[in-house]
């Protein structure tokens, strides 16, 4: 298997346990962080600087893990634990959209609005 075959299979593994709503008490952290980690390091596969560079890829693996994020936040039937893990680790793919974006006018507004998103999904979620 090639590096990337790999990176996909990780990922899409761990979007997997993610995704699966019975988690095992005490495994949440380990599940929320082999997520996001995974989406990272496949995102991380199209930066710039490679040979696979692909900005649309990489925007996508991204946002997808952030929305997967927020979505779990928002869903009153995950527990606690897991909804506040969620939470913590969700800085992790905004920093690196946030990077992604840059300095355009329309990265920022893109930015912008994915704050707002998050800022009220905190709110309205109760954590």
């Amino acid at each position: 298997m090639d590096c990337t075959s790999t990176l996909y299979h990780h990922y899409f593994k761990a979007e997997d346990r993610f995704l699966n709503r019975r988690i095992t008490p005490g495994y949440e952290p380990d599940v929320i962080i082999d997520f996001v980690q995974s989406g990272l390091n496949l995102a991380s596969l199209y930066c710039l600087n490679t040979p696979t560079f692909n900005p649309i890829l990489r925007e996508l693996f991204l946002r997808r893990v952030f929305f997967h994020l927020v979505e779990a936040i928002n869903q009153p039937n995950n527990s606690r634990i897991f909804r506040r893990i969620c939470l913590d680790h969700i800085h992790c793919p905004l920093l690196a959209l946030k990077k992604f974006y840059g300095n355009s006018e329309t990265g920022r507004q893109q930015l912008l609005s994915l704050q707002q998103h998050l800022q009220q999904t905190h709110l309205t979620s109760g954590l």
